[in-house]
Order: C-alpha cells, then sequence, then structure tokens
C-alpha cells in the first residue's frame, strides 16, 4: 500500500489514500508532501522535511535586511520559498510597496510615504509573516527553478474521446488563483491530443504576455513530449507524412504550437499524472472544467 506523508498541511502526518492527503494539502499555502511505498520512508521525509521548515533568527534578518533594500529602491528581490521540500524561487513582478497590501503602505510614490505607513521595527517583528504574504496573496509570482525557468503544468482532458458526442478542454496552471491559469473549452476537435496540444499552445501565449524567456513545462502527457523531441523532425522531413504515408493527424495543431514555441527557451518535464503531484493535480481540473464547457463552446 502507498504512504502519503505530510510534512506540511492542515494536519501532518501519513496517510493511506491520496483523497485522506489531498485533504490536508490541496490550498494549503506551501504544503509539503510525498508518496512512499514504505512507512519508514514516509517517517523519514516528515522528519526531515519539518526540521528544514524551521526559520532562524538569522534567517529571518537576512529576509528584513533584503526586503527593506527592496523598499528603498523599489524593486522586489527573488524570494526563496520551501516547495516540495526542496528550495525554488519565486519571481515577484510587482514592486513590493504595491504587492504587500497587508503590512506596508499601497502607495508607490515615494519612500516617505513607507516610514508613514509602517515603522521598519514592525517590520523586523513581522518579517517571516511578511514573506509568507507575498507567497500567498501576490497572483503575480511565478515558481521558478534554480535553472531560471518558470514552472507550468498543462493538461488536457477529453470525455468520449473518439466518440461523436466527445467533449473535450484544456488546463494551465502556474500557481494557485493565478492570473494566467487557464480553464477552457478546446478551439475544434475534442480529441485528448489536440487538448494537450492546445494546452501548451495556451501556457506558451499566457507566458509571453508575462514577458518569460525561460519556461518548463510539465505535462503528463508522453505523446505531447514523443512529438515534441522525437516524431516532429522526422515527419517534417517527411512532409508531415507518417512512417506509412499517412497525413499527421495533429499537423495544424502542432504547428500552431511550434510557432508559439519560437524565441522561447523551453525546458520538457513529464509527470506522472494522478499520484498527488499538485500542479498536475491543479492543471488536471481546470481541463475538466473546460471540458464541461465545450457543448456550449460548439452550439
Amino acid at each position: 500500500m502507498p504512504y502519503y506523508a505530510v510534512a506540511k498541511g492542515r494536519k501532518p502526518g501519513i496517510y493511506a489514500t491520496w483523497g485522506e492527503c489531498s485533504a490536508q494539502v490541496l490550498k494549503f499555502p506551501g504544503s509539503i508532501y510525498k508518496k512512499f511505498a514504505t512507512e519508514s520512508e514516509a517517517q523519514n521525509f516528515i522528519k526531515e522535511r519539518s526540521s528544514s521548515t524551521v526559520v532562524t533568527n538569522s534567517t529571518k534578518c537576512l529576509a528584513l535586511s533584503k526586503i527593506v533594500k527592496a523598499a528603498r529602491s523599489e524593486t522586489l528581490p527573488k524570494q526563496l520559498f520551501a516547495l516540495g521540500g526542496k528550495q525554488s524561487t519565486v519571481v515577484q513582478t510587482k514592486p513590493l510597496l504595491s504587492i504587500s497590501k497587508r503590512t506596508l503602505s499601497t502607495s508607490d510614490d515615494s519612500n516617505e510615504h513607507l516610514s508613514k505607513k509602517r515603522k521598519i521595527s514592525n517590520i523586523s517583528n513581522n518579517c517571516f509573516r511578511l514573506t509568507q504574504c507575498l507567497d500567498q496573496d501576490d497572483k503575480t509570482d511565478f515558481i521558478v527553478d534554480e535553472d531560471g525557468y518558470v514552472n507550468v503544468f498543462t493538461d488536457g482532458a477529453c470525455s468520449w474521446n473518439g466518440h461523436k458526442n466527445a467533449r473535450a478542454g484544456i488546463g494551465v496552471w502556474f500557481r494557485d488563483n493565478h492570473p494566467l491559469n487557464v480553464s477552457e473549452p478546446v478551439d475544434g476537435r475534442p480529441t485528448n491530443n489536440v487538448a494537450e496540444i492546445q494546452a501548451v499552445t495556451v501556457a506558451v501565449r499566457q507566458a509571453k504576455k508575462a514577458g518569460i524567456k525561460k519556461l518548463k513545462i510539465n505535462t503528463d502527457s508522453k505523446f505531447l513530449i514523443s512529438c515534441i523531441t522525437q516524431w516532429m523532425p522526422a515527419w517534417k522531413r517527411r512532409g508531415w507524412k507518417t512512417v506509412d504515408n499517412k497525413p499527421v493527424i495533429n499537423t495544424i495543431e502542432l504547428l500552431e504550437m511550434e510557432k508559439e514555441l519560437e524565441n522561447l527557451t523551453v525546458a520538457w518535464n513529464h509527470v506522472n499524472g494522478h499520484i498527488g503531484i499538485y500542479g498536475n493535480e491543479m492543471a488536471d481540473k481546470l481541463a475538466r472544467e473546460g471540458c464541461l464547457r465545450y457543448k456550449n463552446q460548439v452550439e
């Protein structure tokens, strides 16, 4: 049986099912959890990750110095937050004074307003709470890995795939409640493969809107990754024909995706679906919601 270890959530502990685990971690800010094959591995994970979330006084002071420096220059540094037990950089895209609405002035006219609204001593006492506010409240943050790639999760959903009454939708997830998240019906033929391709196409468009240059696309579609890394170069050489000399079914959608990928550095990452990977679960949820609206689109 699997063991779901929750190091940070509503109620940390070990759970036997994803349903029990998800109740503790979904929509819980900064949740840390993982699935294991043995109970001992799960216990070690909780012990290690729980201790790694303790913030020392020196860490608080370092965070404070960065925040104060940012406030003076009206630019925001990269803040580090724990994500799945690893350090990930969350890149803020707004000035600090307009982001931290619950602890600083909402005005970004000048630094003198900052001192009137909140004393530096008060910021010191709440510096760790401030970083949590930035992580939870600003909806234009991105999850960036150690190589500088913004992470996005994409997924496609299709009910009755291959049948006349099929309905398909796409899901694009950057973070919870992110303004660039997308849930919408497929545009055109309702198939699972079309949904997977269009999800990436839309995700890339959203990333470009935000000025992102390096994007890591996390998908559970081996078909999609195989298209990009193996099959498309061969199809192009054959004039978009398969080895059996038949037209490639998804040529139009693949060419549209390829065009959007131009001038963008992309890393592809395959993730296993439906095993509790939070970003994948959220992208799947958005895709299924888009799938339900497909009928309205074609009527």
